[in-house]
């Protein structure tokens, strides 16, 4: 038993950190996948959901093209999430405190190496001689961002864990990890959460969030100075407010998505952006041809007059401030209304169902909240996996 765990353990962590090309998202997801219990109950909770929601792709089929492809990624994509509302359980034995800081130790040592190896790093410097989006391990591209939001789990662990399984040096590592990439949106997201918990339940760590705001706000200003704002000239809204517009449009348009959505996939998720004509033309990264895997016709109904206005400048949608959509704005038009529904009470009994530090669960809660409404994070495989391995926290430490 203690070698199975040990296995998982290390299987998980090492899946975590490979560098990210699109086969690597198979990586992603076996944490999830070897780290769950499956019992027959969550069995059949999970025949059903991935039942249900075939139906509705498939009652959406009847209405507008869209991609059973796209509809697979998304549902891979969004699984560990989905074992989170269900209420999947770890392992027994599974160390989430282990797992948590040697995961965050080996992204900061990846990072440092990324940008030695290919900026000049000790000698050149993040934020003085070049973006510090490059504290990015080896996820490239966009890397800084889920460095970022796996900080804000560890930090909440190590603030909220025990007096006597606190660790300064891991504590460190993970406000790094937090601070010196440049997904400003995580970071204030993050602060918010933590802001909250401070002012209900643990008024300490006030000076530690005050000394964080400090060091962010002027870069934080700067940013946003220097954002660019083609996205409000061409469409005379703020790109966050459109993402919510665009949900009230798609209802108008097809009101049957009212009722089931479009389809996972298919308007704003991380894999119809992948088959998006438009953002596709933007995006570094190589997405391999797929059978049956196409833009989908509500993705073009709606976004399409904004977004091929915006793409002939690629920095309009460049910033995570900029970009269109949100986990909240894509689950009421994927799943729709009702199912919207469903997923808010399932995800309020998961949260409570964590236990193991009340003050833990209302930070990551809000975390949670507070990124959903402002970026995408729901169909991440990393978010996705550190929200069930907070439940690991609990085995190891009560």
């Amino acid at each position: 038993m203690k070698k199975k765990r040990r296995f998982i353990t290390w299987v998980s962590i090492i899946c975590t950190v490979v560098p990210r090309f699109f086969v690597s998202y198979v990586f992603y997801l076996l944490p999830s996948l070897i780290s769950v219990k499956f019992t027959y109950r969550k069995f059949i909770y999970l025949f059903l959901t991935a039942f249900v929601l075939f139906m509705a792709w498939l009652f959406s089929c009847l209405v507008a093209n869209i991609s059973i492809t796209s509809f697979l990624l998304a549902f891979g994509l969004q699984l560990p999430f989905i074992f989170f509302l269900l209420g999947f359980d770890l392992k027994d034995g599974i160390n989430g405190v282990l797992i948590m800081r040697v995961i965050s130790v080996l992204l900061c040592i990846f990072s440092l190496i990324y940008m030695a190896m290919f900026y000049g790093f000790p000698f050149r410097l993040p934020y003085i001689n070049f973006l510090p989006d490059f504290y990015s391990a080896f996820y490239f591209q966009g890397g800084a961002r889920i460095i970022t939001v796996i900080a804000v789990f560890a930090i909440a662990m190590e603030l909220f864990l025990p007096k006597k399984r606190k660790n300064k040096f891991f504590l460190f590592i993970a406000l790094l990890n937090f601070l010196v990439p440049n997904y400003l949106i995580g970071i204030i997201m993050g602060v918010g959460a933590l802001g909250v918990v401070a002012l209900r339940k643990k008024p300490a760590i006030i000076p530690l969030l005050l000394i964080i705001v400090l060091i962010v706000a002027p870069y934080a200003a700067d940013r946003y100075q220097n954002l660019n704002n083609g996205f409000a000239v061409n469409t005379g809204m703020n790109p966050k407010v459109f993402a919510y517009y665009s949900v009230l449009q798609l209802y108008i348009q097809y009101p049957t998505t009212i009722l089931w959505g479009t389809g996972l996939g298919a308007f704003s998720s991380t894999p119809a952006l992948w088959a998006s004509s438009y953002i596709s033309t933007l995006s570094t990264h190589n997405i391999p041809k797929l059978p049956y895997f196409f833009m989908s016709a509500y993705h073009q109904a709606v976004l399409g007059p904004v977004l091929k206005v915006l793409v002939t400048n690629k920095w309009t949608l460049e910033s995570s401030a900029n970009k269109p959509y949100t986990s909240i704005s894509s689950i009421f038009t994927e799943y729709g209304l009702v199912f919207t529904v469903i997923i808010i009470v399932l995800a309020y009994n998961a949260f409570k169902a964590m236990g193991w530090s009340k003050k833990y669960t209302i930070a990551i809660a809000c975390f949670a909240l507070f990124i959903f409404i402002t970026d995408q994070w729901h169909d991440s495989l990393f978010f996705g996996y550190m929200l069930l391995l907070s439940k690991g926290i609990s085995v190891e430490t009560v």
